[in-house]
């Protein structure tokens, strides 16, 4: 199976489902060379991975490689001015800025940086968020 360029907020990233087991996943996408450890999956060469516990997948995160983007909101490799021009209303949500209120979906903010008033208080204009991330509600 091939990577999808699709992104259903809160249900899946690249065809890769939230709640899928990761036996799942790693018998759908066996032909791209999957890296499993013991909390993700990585395809190293389509620059995504994705995240489980127990109960399946709970996060699909991709980088620039597969070129998607959300509708006009939300792609790999923005920047936080990007962010601000494309959205009306940005937040924390789970380490993530998620914008305009759409949950399931959002770009992983650095280590030590989940909370926010503004998102440009604290990181430049020219920062990038190098993924894009699904993930469970």
């Amino acid at each position: 199976m091939n990577f999808e360029p699709t992104i259903e907020p809160g249900v899946a990233l690249a065809g890769i489902a939230i709640g899928a087991a990761p036996e799942q996943v790693l018998e759908s996408f066996s032909r791209h060379q999957p890296v499993l450890l013991p909390d993700r999956i990585v395809f190293p060469a389509a620059g995504i991975t994705a995240g489980y516990d127990r109960h399946g997948v709970y996060s699909v995160m991709c980088n620039t490689r597969l070129g998607i983007v959300y509708r006009g909101k939300l792609w790999a490799g923005m920047t936080v001015a990007d962010v601000l021009a494309t959205s009306s209303r940005q937040t924390a949500w789970g380490g993530a800025v998620v914008v305009d209120g759409i949950l399931g979906i959002g770009l992983p903010l650095p280590a030590g940086y989940d909370d926010f008033e503004r998102l440009d208080d604290f990181l430049p204009s020219h920062f990038v968020f190098p993924q894009l991330c699904v993930f469970r509600l």
